[in-house]
């Protein structure tokens, strides 16, 4: 399954980042478990809660990296 997400934040007017993620499908199966649950809870459509989780997941590596090298800039 291809999942093309649109991470530009909603007040940005510059450049898109657009990012596309192939899921295997055994991958795809996994990832599902988690949701359908809060799919059915929230009465939304299992693509959107699942491209909601895969962009929150990229905000949140990206805010770490940037913490981590945040770190290492304030030692030197």
């Amino acid at each position: 399954m291809n999942v093309y997400l649109n991470l530009t934040k909603a007040n940005d007017d510059g450049e898109r980042d657009l990012l596309t993620l192939e899921l295997p499908a055994n991958h795809l199966d996994d990832i599902m478990r988690y949701v359908r649950p809060i799919a059915e809870q929230n009465k939304q459509s299992e693509i959107k809660i699942l491209k909601d989780i895969i962009k929150q997941s990229v905000f949140e590596i990206s805010r770490r990296s940037y913490e981590r090298k945040s770190r290492k800039n304030a030692k030197r």
